[in-house]
C-alpha cells in the first residue's frame, strides 16, 4: 500500500498527494473517497494492476499527532 494526503477536492476527483513524492500528484473519483475522508487526512491505499482502488485505509492516529 502506498501512503497519500488527500490534498483536496477538485471537480469530480480527490486530488491526491504521495508522501514519499510531493510533487506527484494523483487523481481519483471524487465520490470513492468523499464520504470517509477529508482534506489533510492521511491515507493508505491499494491499486490493482489497472489502476483501481483496491482497498484504502484512513490513518487517523497520525491526524491526532499534529
Amino acid at each position: 500500500m502506498n501512503r497519500y494526503k488527500l490534498d483536496r477536492f477538485q471537480q469530480e476527483f480527490a486530488v491526491l498527494v504521495q508522501e514519499d513524492a510531493e510533487s506527484d500528484e494523483v487523481l481519483v473519483l471524487r465520490e470513492r473517497l468523499e464520504a470517509f475522508v477529508e482534506p489533510g487526512e492521511t491515507l493508505y491505499i491499494d491499486f490493482d494492476d489497472l489502476g483501481n482502488i483496491r482497498n484504502v485505509e484512513v490513518d487517523r492516529d497520525e491526524e491526532m499527532l499534529t
